[in-house]
């Protein structure tokens, strides 16, 4: 639906870039829009009905979604920006929530050393985004509800902080938002809520992250590349 492509009000929502750069005055905020018709794996039209693990196929660079062609252009502002001395090289950072937390990961591939750190918010997991996070060598904080809509989510997101850690990435953590933290802030509140319903609304996790909960941001914001 129309709505649903209204960038104003994206831009402007409570967890949009405005309200980043109100919150974070001394940093650039450069919010890329995803381009549109995203309907695979790594789109809307992703999740339990329409998305397996093994059945991805969005490695593959495509006209749409936060594609490896598109990321890389969108790393290429960001370089100008340095060379430009508008940007400290040393800090430079990504986030992301859902298919964004998904291009996150793969915008620390893409950007080939360009990040300092990252911190993906409920990303997608697909094969791809999961061989990129298990072999991250950069800090990365990764924050999900303890259950949400894309039910094996979790695993895999678990397996690959634990990997990062047993081969030396100390600075790899998650964060697995509790029913009660979620409740806190008004989410899955609803007394006998069906389970779908209630794991839909657990994904709102960034409404946490976003919050500075854990410290994640201020985590963030504090990264400086050697």
């Amino acid at each position: 639906p129309k709505e649903s492509r209204d960038n104003i009000k994206q831009l402007k929502a409570d967890y949009g870039p405005v309200n980043f750069s109100e919150h974070y005055p001394d940093c650039y905020v450069m919010a890329p829009q995803c381009i549109e018709l995203p309907w695979g794996p790594m789109g809307p039209g992703g999740g339990i009905a329409k998305q397996t693990f093994m059945d991805d196929n969005s490695g593959l660079d495509t006209e749409t979604s936060w594609n490896r062609i598109y990321l890389a252009k969108v790393c290429n502002i960001i370089r100008r920006m340095v060379d430009e001395g508008k940007v400290d090289e040393k800090r430079i950072y990504v986030t992301g929530l859902s298919m964004g937390g998904a291009g996150t990961i793969r915008a620390m591939s893409v950007g080939a050393g360009l990040f300092t750190a990252c911190a993906p918010v409920c990303p997608t997991m697909i094969k791809e985004t999961y061989d990129i996070l298990r072999t991250m060598k950069a800090p990365v904080w990764v924050s999900t509800s303890y259950v949400d809509h894309t039910i094996y989510r979790h695993k895999y997101i678990t397996d690959a902080i634990m990997q990062l850690k047993r081969e030396g990435n100390q600075n790899a953590h998650l964060t697995l938002y509790s029913p009660e933290e979620l409740a806190e802030y008004d989410i899955a509140v609803t007394e006998d809520m069906e389970l779908r319903a209630r794991f839909g609304e657990n994904h709102q996790s960034w409404v946490l992250t976003y919050h500075d909960e854990k410290g994640i941001m201020s985590w963030l914001l504090n990264q400086v590349k050697d």
